[in-house]
């Protein structure tokens, strides 16, 4: 944290139920923009939950992006 400010329980679950979110998103999405965008974000979240102390490490490890390659 580096302004002094924290999340709520509540901010806090609701963040990682948008990683939830937009991680299964991501997952099954067919448009190459759109999982680009997808990636984006849960890029950018992760730093900002990271930045928070919240610990993502069972969700890198269960909830990977898995982006399928087009046949």
């Amino acid at each position: 944290m580096t302004n002094g400010t924290s999340l709520t329980p509540d901010q806090r679950g609701t963040l990682l139920e948008g990683y939830r979110s937009l991680t299964a998103l991501a997952e099954t999405c067919q448009v190459p923009a759109v999982r680009a965008a997808l990636r984006g974000a849960l890029a950018e979240l992760r730093v900002a939950l990271d930045g928070q102390a919240v610990d993502l490490d069972d969700y890198y490890t269960a909830l990977a992006v898995r982006v399928p390659v087009p046949a």
